[in-house]
Formats: C-alpha cells, sequence, structure tokens
C-alpha cells in the first residue's frame, strides 16, 4: 500500500465528524416543514374544527384545532406532503413516512369509551370500510388540498359521485338541473333520462351560450348547473367564474366537472364553483389501473 509523504493529519473521532457535519448543516440556515406544518397544509382555507389525536392517560381523545393553510406551499409540495400524517399517532399507529395500504374492512376501539367519544364526535378514529380507512382519508386530504377545498369524498366510480351530487343537491319533483350539450355522455344520459323520471326539470344549453342561460336562471327555479370544463372528450371549455356569477345571482349552486384539467391546471372552486368532481381514473391515477371518483 502507497503512503504519502505528507505529514499525518488527525482525524476526529466518528462522534467529532457527527457533531462537525450537523454544525455546518445548521450554519446554512435550511429550514424544512416540521410534520405539523405539513398537517396543517392538508386542509387549505378550512374554517372547521379538525380534531387531532392525544394521548390521554386512559385513552386517545379528540382535540379541536383550526389548522391555517400556508399560502406560500407549491402544488408539488403539496401533491407529496398534504394529508401525510407522518410518524405515529396519524392516519394510524405506524413509523412508515407514506402511508401504508389498508385493506382491512372493519377498525376497532380499545375501549367502550373509545367508541362512544367517537360516536360523539370527540374522538376522530375509523370504523368500517364504506365510511373510509386512514389511505382513503389521506387521498382525500391530499386532493382537497390541491383544490383548495374544505373537503373531499372519495367513492367507487366517476358516475358515482356524479349521481351522489346530483341526488344530494337537487330535490326530486322540485328541483331544475341546468346542463350543457358539451359534457360527459354518461352524465348528460343520466341527467336527461333519470333525474327526468324524479320530477326534476331538466334544460339543456350549449356550453358557452350565456345568453341562454341568463335567460334560464330567470325563470328563477334552477337549483345547479352542471358540466365539464375542459368538456369530455372534446377539450372545450367554459367561463367558470362567468357562470358562478350568473348562478349565484339568481340562486342556484354551480357543479364542475374538472377531470380532465385535473387539480394541477384548474381549481373550480377558487373561480366560484360550488362542487367539484374529479375522475381518479384518468390523469390523478393515469396507469389504468384505478376507478374511483372524488367530489369536492
Amino acid at each position: 500500500m502507497a503512503r504519502s509523504s505528507s505529514p499525518l493529519v488527525n482525524k476526529a473521532s466518528p462522534t467529532e465528524q457527527h457533531r462537525l457535519l450537523r454544525a455546518r448543516r445548521s450554519s446554512k440556515r435550511v429550514t424544512a416543514l416540521s410534520p405539523v406544518a405539513l398537517l396543517d397544509a392538508t386542509l387549505p382555507g378550512a374554517e372547521h374544527l379538525v380534531p387531532v389525536l392525544q394521548q390521554d392517560d386512559t385513552s386517545v381523545v379528540a382535540a379541536a384545532t383550526a389548522p391555517k393553510r400556508d399560502a406560500t406551499l407549491s402544488d408539488e409540495t403539496l401533491a407529496v406532503h398534504a394529508g401525510e400524517k407522518m410518524g405515529k399517532n396519524g392516519a394510524m399507529d405506524t413509523d412508515s413516512i407514506a402511508t401504508p395500504i389498508v385493506s382491512g374492512t372493519t377498525h376497532w376501539f380499545k375501549s367502550s369509551g373509545d367508541l362512544i367519544a367517537f360516536k360523539e364526535g370527540r374522538r376522530h378514529s375509523f370504523e368500517y370500510g364504506r365510511y373510509g380507512n386512514p389511505t382513503v382519508k389521506v387521498l382525500e386530504d391530499k386532493i382537497s388540498a390541491l383544490e383548495r377545498a374544505e373537503s373531499m369524498l372519495v367513492t367507487s366510480s366517476g358516475m358515482n359521485a356524479i349521481v351522489a351530487t346530483l341526488l344530494a343537491l337537487v330535490p326530486p319533483g322540485a328541483g331544475h338541473v341546468v346542463t350543457t350539450t358539451e359534457c360527459y355522455s354518461e352524465a348528460r344520459a343520466f341527467i336527461r333520462d333519470k333525474l327526468s323520471k324524479m320530477g326534476i326539470k331538466v334544460t339543456f344549453v350549449e356550453l358557452n351560450d350565456m345568453e341562454t342561460l341568463k335567460a334560464v336562471l330567470d325563470m328563477g327555479d334552477v337549483t345547479l348547473f352542471y358540466t365539464d370544463s375542459p368538456s369530455n372528450p372534446h377539450l372545450k371549455c367554459i367561463d367558470i367564474k362567468l357562470v358562478a356569477e350568473l348562478c349565484h345571482r339568481k340562486g342556484a349552486l354551480v357543479c364542475i366537472d374538472s377531470t380532465l384539467a385535473s387539480p394541477i391546471n384548474q381549481k373550480p372552486l377558487t373561480l366560484g364553483a360550488d362542487v367539484v368532481v374529479h375522475s381518479a381514473t384518468k390523469y390523478i391515477a393515469g396507469h389504468h389501473d384505478v376507478s374511483h371518483r372524488g367530489m369536492h
């Protein structure tokens, strides 16, 4: 082995090397978001109270906090970190950085007191897969953050979300839905063929025919305006801000299917829409191996 002819240099011990390295890193003043800050980014703009788990001597109880959205977080950061409950006592008791996929259907409670607290809304937990699980909750929080939404609900398919939205917001026998001739064909068929049988009035207008839309709204009985933007499959767009202003002036809600824009390219809620739906089969998943839908 060749040796250097230069004088020997005393090397620091491993412990000393680690201390010096930490000192050099800290001197650069590089700051990272804490897990609390990342949790606060989960529901940007949310004003409602979000329960956070805290350890108690006898059980886990919920403490209500009001997270504040950090407007400096980019969509890229939110896509990675929003909704992720880092470390233990988060979405599930795990040290995994990324939330593991939960496939179990039923969740247990340590005591009847925990169950009562959950039922009374004093404890955040999971009960049955139909109502959600830790993996689904992280997905909901993540997309909700990207959309700047108050909350989100993930369903099993696109039409499931559309049907649930329409049936929840439009009363049978008294509602009036306005939609466009240029929108997803299955949604258009459901509105035309099914809602009409429930005594719900249906009106179709051209995608950007604002004058006809104004005339229909002037009738004073419109409950909901629904369309795609960009439309599926022709990618035609509507002026969401203008439509929202016209509809709200007459007391009508606005629901936009923003699937073909994704939350990265368009945020209808910030333009005045009341509800947004996405088909995750397209850009949110994008690998032809997922079928689900989200409502905000």
